[in-house]
């Protein structure tokens, strides 16, 4: 769709760096709207927009001529994440893509903080900013630990960490399970489990982070592609492509933000995006050699932590999925890993 402006030349204009959004989305019209209204405010010029629609019902053109101000290609694809995000990443013409969450909003001066930072950070490649989702009635990023049990509970299961550590504390034992988690810094744990507890400087780098928001090298996407076996949701999906990056990692940037309104349209249940999650993390620990230094005992013995944890909140489906994750895990039964090696795509394991 042709625009008002000519966004190459303005990139050219600019010195700037020719970006190309890809937003893959599946029956979210309102949410895909508000997001193309964000996307207008812009500060920063884009070459095209690349929307691959996976939805049983279209959007009518008539609604994208609405966004004179965007250069919008609209595709159709089967049902899956994953498929689409390749999709509309091998059709870019930029050199680099903003890959972009159907359910977000990006204010103005977004896109214009990562490529400023980009500019003086020669070795980026993966760049976002903060990813705030509403918890408890305000906007937040994180998850901080605030009790020495919880964090205790974390450490010696080697589980996922999302958050800043706060527990204040004269126990020697939580203060040295601190000054492990500050030594080691943003890392996968020893059960292959994302840990982020450094959220320090104007900036952080991780070697995963959700990618939602993020602006990131074409060339590195197209060496590490989203993993079509995933289901169509993609639950786990940015993990497997995050280990593909070089080893400068993805850096974050904390004077950037957008704002993930969580749509609830295609959206699972919370015990069937964990029973994906867990699926998701097996295979890539069992098929990743970034990975390989993940020892199959710790990662059961992590999963074994979740089972007792979900027992004790009493949450029954929680429960149902912790329990078959793991037995699926134990007795090597996982449908991605066969998926994979039938060469099938988007596998849906039902819980």
């Amino acid at each position: 769709m042709a625009g008002t402006t000519n966004p190459k030349s303005l990139v050219t204009m600019h010195e700037d760096l020719l970006i190309s959004i890809v937003i893959p989305t599946c029956n979210r019209r309102e949410s895909l709207l508000r997001l193309l209204y964000s996307l207008t405010l812009s500060h920063y010029p884009v070459l095209e927009v690349i929307i691959v629609d996976a939805g049983e019902n279209p959007i009518d053109t008539s609604e994208l001529a609405h966004f004179s101000k965007l250069k919008i290609l609209y595709i159709q694809s089967d049902r899956s994440v994953c498929i689409q995000r390749n999709l509309g990443i091998q059709r870019a013409k930029g050199d680099w893509i903003f890959l972009c969450d159907d359910d977000l909003e990006v204010p103005p001066q977004y896109l214009s903080l990562l490529t400023d930072h980009i500019k003086v950070n020669e070795n980026v490649g993966a760049v976002s900013g903060l990813v705030l989702q509403m918890e408890d009635k305000q906007w937040s990023e994180q998850y901080p630990i605030v009790s020495s049990a919880r964090l205790l509970w974390n450490f010696i299961f080697q589980l996922s960490i999302w958050g800043e550590i706060k527990c204040e504390t004269n126990n020697l034992l939580i203060n040295k399970v601190k000054h492990y988690y500050k030594e080691k810094g943003n890392h996968i744990s020893r059960a292959g489990w994302p840990v982020l507890t450094d959220f320090a400087g104007e900036y952080f780098r991780t070697p995963v982070y959700g990618l939602g928001a993020s602006l990131v090298k074409k060339n590195w996407l197209l060496l590490s592609p989203y993993d079509e076996v995933l289901d169509a949701n993609g639950i786990g999906d940015n993990f497997g492509v995050a280990l593909g990056f070089p080893n400068e990692g993805i850096h974050v940037l904390k004077t950037a933000v957008v704002y993930h309104h969580r749509d609830k349209i295609n959206r699972p249940a919370n015990s069937a995006r964990y029973f994906k999650r867990i699926l998701a993390l097996d295979y890539f620990v069992k098929s990743k050699p970034q990975l390989q230094h993940i020892h199959t005992a710790w990662f059961i013995w992590s999963l074994i932590g979740n089972v007792l944890e979900n027992i004790a909140s009493g949450n029954l489906d929680m429960i149902r999925a912790a329990l078959k994750s793991t037995l699926t895990v134990l007795m090597n039964r996982n449908p991605y890993l066969l998926g994979a090696r039938t060469k099938k795509k988007v596998i849906d394991p039902t819980l």
